[in-house]
């Protein structure tokens, strides 16, 4: 029974850290019927199969936590697997269904007043919330967050939630204040011992610097965190870094490496299922083609990126669009 704990610690531990290939090499050695006994053990299994871009198998033992928390009355891991199940739905482009999720694990970690969970939902809606252009409504969300992972005292989840607020005010054109929240976002992520995280909060920065017309600096910090998943192996990360790269390097006068990199990311994108980071990596060449003289080319893929948009029902982002290529 101790061995069993310090192994279910040890692997929890690396699953906060962002270690999710650790996580899976530590529980792929045990059956699959040991698994299926622990609703924690699936789920992190699960969860960590999700993050690496393994879907079906991250749906797969996800729901058997979901499945066997509600056989045991763990309303807590139930609440967990809920979340997690919508964060697969978010990030795989079904944003009706992963709401649904978060908003049932939502009411449920409220039963059980697990703050750390509540942050997490909140932190999910207020995601979703920001697509389809309601800034208010995921300022709001996200308050909520940063409020139970306080109350909490879960570091870690304010650190995930400041740099989505950053978002939030960089995309409704606020940038001296989402540059300041990202200042905020990186100091709390220098406080958690996860690499992976501290570099997706640079890599949220270093975009902002963009827009404010610093690109070498924002060049600086998104070679710092590609380094950092490329060491990791975060394919998923490593794409989205790749995808400023190539911006900070558009704004450099280096538009023809900058196209190669978009074009390459955008496959990637596909390849690993993230509608999102597709939309906008086809948003952005087509603004590239744009720039480079090249209208009716960069008017076909801003249709496509807007096709791609309108599927995750991002709605300020297709206005963002018409406008631009109007």
């Amino acid at each position: 029974m101790l061995k069993s704990l310090e192994d279910l610690n040890r692997t929890s531990k690396l699953a906060e850290t962002g270690q999710y290939g650790a996580v899976v090499s530590s529980l792929s050695d045990r059956s699959p019927s040991d698994l299926s006994e622990s609703p924690t053990l699936a789920l992190l299994f699960g969860t960590a199969q999700a993050r690496l871009g393994r879907h079906s198998e991250g749906i797969q033992w996800v729901e058997v936590a979901l499945d066997r928390s509600r056989d045991r009355g763990d309303r807590a891991i139930e609440a967990r697997a809920l979340n997690d199940l919508g964060a697969i739905a978010l990030v795989t482009g079904n944003i009706n269904e992963a709401a649904n999720y978060f908003t049932q694990a939502l009411a449920a970690a409220e039963r059980e007043a697990d703050h750390t969970t509540v942050g997490r939902c909140s932190n999910n809606l207020g995601i979703i919330n920001n697509l389809s252009g309601q800034y208010a409504r995921a300022i709001g969300s996200y308050t909520m967050a940063i409020a139970a992972f306080q109350q909490a005292g879960h570091r870690r989840g304010i650190a995930e939630t400041r740099p989505n607020l950053a978002i939030t005010y960089r995309d409704q054109g606020e940038l001296e204040r989402a540059l300041d929240e990202a200042n905020r976002a990186v100091d709390e992520a220098e406080g958690v011992d996860d690499p992976t995280l501290f570099a997706q909060v640079l890599t949220v920065r270093a975009e902002i610097r963009l827009m404010l017309g610093e690109p070498l600096l924002a060049q600086h910090e998104v070679k710092r965190a590609l380094n950092t998943h490329r060491e990791l192996g975060n394919e998923v990360e490593e794409a989205q870094d790749l995808r400023i790269l190539a911006n900070t390097l558009a704004a450099t006068e280096k538009e023809d490496e900058a196209e190669q990199i978009l074009r390459d990311v955008a496959k990637r994108a596909n390849e690993l299922n993230r509608p999102l980071l597709a939309a906008d990596t086809t948003r952005d060449l087509a603004s590239l083609l744009q720039k480079s003289g090249r209208g009716g080319e960069a008017r076909d893929t801003a249709q496509a990126a807007r096709v791609l948009f309108n599927q995750l029902g991002a709605e300020a982002e297709i206005r963002k669009l018409d406008k631009a290529f109007s």
